[in-house]
C-alpha cells in the first residue's frame, strides 16, 4: 500500500513545477469515534495551519479528547517542511512540542488528534482552489477551508 502512494510521486516529481503559496487554514473540529471496543472518543478543538511558500508550516491544535469520563487537555504544536505537487500535497513534522496544560497522552493524540504531532510523520493530502481559498482534505477527516493570508504572496499560483 506504501508504494502506491510514494512511488507515483518519485516518478512525478521532476515533472510538476513548484507551485507552493501563503496560506492559513483554521477550522474548529469535532471527531466521533466509536473504537472496535465499543469505546466513545471525542476530539474537540481548534486546528491552525500556516503554509509559507518556501515550504515550511506550522500547525496548532488546542482542544480536548474524552473518553467516557476521562478528559484531557491536548495543545500541541508541529513545525512541518511540504512539498506541493499540483493538488496534491506532502507534509513531513521536523519538530513537535506541547505546552505544560497539555495532559493529553501521546497515543491518544496521534490516533484520534493528528498523527503529525509526531516527528518524522508523513501525510498526504489534496488542496483544491475554491474561488479566493482553497479546499483541504486529509485521510478520514472532513473538508477545511483555507485562505491566502492578507498579503501575501501569491504568484505562480493557480
Amino acid at each position: 500500500m506504501t508504494a502506491a502512494v510514494v512511488v507515483p510521486w518519485l516518478a512525478a516529481w521532476p515533472l510538476v513545477p513548484d507551485r507552493r503559496i501563503d496560506w492559513q487554514c483554521l477550522s474548529d473540529i469535532e471527531f466521533d469515534t466509536v473504537t472496535p471496543h465499543g469505546k466513545f472518543v471525542q476530539v474537540t478543538g481548534t486546528m491552525a495551519s500556516d503554509y509559507s511558500h518556501n515550504g515550511t508550516g506550522t500547525a496548532r491544535f488546542s482542544g480536548r479528547i474524552r473518553q467516557v469520563d476521562t478528559v484531557n487537555v491536548v495543545h500541541r504544536m508541529a513545525e512541518f517542511d511540504y512539498v506541493a505537487l499540483d493538488s496534491m500535497v506532502r507534509v513531513n513534522t521536523i519538530r513537535a512540542s506541547r505546552l505544560a496544560t497539555d495532559d493529553a497522552p501521546d497515543d491518544l493524540v496521534f490516533q484520534y488528534v493528528y498523527g503529525g504531532f509526531r516527528p518524522g510523520h508523513t501525510d498526504y493530502f489534496q488542496a483544491m482552489r475554491t474561488g479566493a481559498g482553497m479546499s483541504v482534505g486529509f485521510n478520514q477527516q472532513p473538508r477545511v477551508f483555507c485562505a491566502a493570508p492578507p498579503g501575501a504572496r501569491a504568484a505562480g499560483a493557480r
